[in-house]
Parts: structure tokens; sequence; C-alpha cells
């Protein structure tokens, strides 16, 4: 009789993962579509600008739309929004489907660049979508291979080169949300130290908000940990 329960119990727990990895497949292709067909309001160019991004019509389709992510070469492409926290597109797109994958949002309390440090999130999904990506920066021949990312917004591009990769736990993480001008060298210095291996970069950086912008994501190898990579505005 113990035994038939514990058949039971192990085949339900069996069907409900199942379940559940089916729901996260579906949920996985819907978003690779929305997303594949955000591109539709970019265009690659042959030019330093890299792409050319339609912020009116991307504004039109959802008003928290900031601008546009792009590091990798395009392995990381994405539209960046910012809400009045920090849940509501954890599990919303830029579309506003509810889906697993969420959507590349900015810290609420550093709002559009306007504090020295610029916060982003995204998942690290495992189909390789939004911040999954980033991990690979953990790897130092890679942040070689490709060493700035860039945000575009309708004001301009900014380009930024990375001089800091570290992973740590979301609470000792250097993520500063108040401004203060007295500190903002200290602050970069602190990133810089917590680096997991030395990246050569030079000291120039372009003063003013968002002149730091920090990519967090999950470390797939430890969801309590967070793979942080920071760059410094050089353009």
């Amino acid at each position: 009789m113990k035994r038939n329960i514990i058949r039971i119990i192990a085949l339900a727990v069996i069907v409900i993962a199942a379940i559940y990895i089916a729901r996260a497949n579906i949920q996985y292709k819907e978003a690779k579509t929305e997303y594949t067909d955000l591109h539709n309001y970019t265009d690659n160019t042959e030019k330093e600008d890299l792409i050319t991004v339609d912020y009116d019509s991307l504004g039109k389709i959802n008003g928290d739309f900031m601008g546009w992510l792009y590091a990798g070469d395009g392995n990381i492409s994405y539209p960046i929004v910012q809400s009045h926290d920090n849940s509501d597109y954890l599990k919303r797109t830029f579309n506003g489907s509810r889906n697993i994958a969420g959507c590349i949002f900015t810290d609420y309390r550093t709002p559009y660049f306007n504090n020295y440090q610029t916060i982003i999130y995204g998942h690290s999904m495992n189909d390789g979508s939004m911040f999954r990506r980033l991990v690979e920066y953990k790897n130092a021949d890679h942040c070689k291979r490709y060493p700035f990312f860039y945000i575009y917004t309708a004001e301009g591009r900014r380009k930024y080169e990375i001089f800091s990769v570290y992973k740590d736990k979301p609470d000792d993480a250097v993520l500063v949300y108040e401004d203060d001008a007295s500190k903002r060298a200290q602050l970069v210095r602190d990133i810089a130290d917590r680096s997991m291996y030395p990246i050569s970069a030079p000291d120039n950086i372009v003063s003013g908000g968002g002149a730091v912008v920090s990519l967090v994501t999950c470390d797939v190898s430890n969801d309590r940990y967070r793979i942080i990579v920071n760059g410094k505005r050089i353009e």
C-alpha cells in the first residue's frame, strides 16, 4: 500500500514537471517571436551606429519604452523599459503579454539615466534569450571579443566600455540608487575592484547621468548570485 502511494506521488510529480516544462517552452517560443518581430523597428547599418531605432513606433507600442540595448555584436539586442517598480516587467513582455521571459528593464530607483549609475535587469533564460548571454562575460576572452555595448535613446547613441565583470549576491553588489557627486570616482573604483579578472580600460568616462551602466542577471550555476557586467560611457 505504501509503495503504491509513493508511486502515485512520484508519477504526479513527473506529470506536473512535464506540464511546467511544456508551458515554459510555449512561453519561450511566444517571447522569441515577439522580440524577433520588434526587431522590425530597428535596422542594421554599416556605420558606427550599428543600428537605427524607430523610437516613435516603439513608444506607441509601450509608453514605458526608454531605449534599446545592443551588446555582443547583436547577441543581446532588446528594447529597454522602465516602470514604477521592479516587479512589473519580471513576467510581462514589451507588448504586455504575461510571459516568464519578461522584459529588459531599468531599476525604478535609477530613472532614465538621471543617476550616475543606471542599473538594468534581465532574466537569464534557459533558451539563451534575454540576458542569458551576459553569463558568457565570466570568460575574459569573451569580454575581450565584445568589450563594448550600446544604448540607443531618442537623444542619441551611448557607447559603453566594459570595465568590470563580477559575481555576487544581490545585497552585496555595488548598486547605488542615490547619486552623490563626491562619491562618483569611488563608485567606479569599487566596481572595478570587484572584477573577477583584470580588464585593461582607460580612465576616460563621459560624466553625468548614466555614466556607468550595470547589466544584471542571475548566474545560471547558482541563482542566488548575480552576474553584473559594468560599462562606463565613453561616447
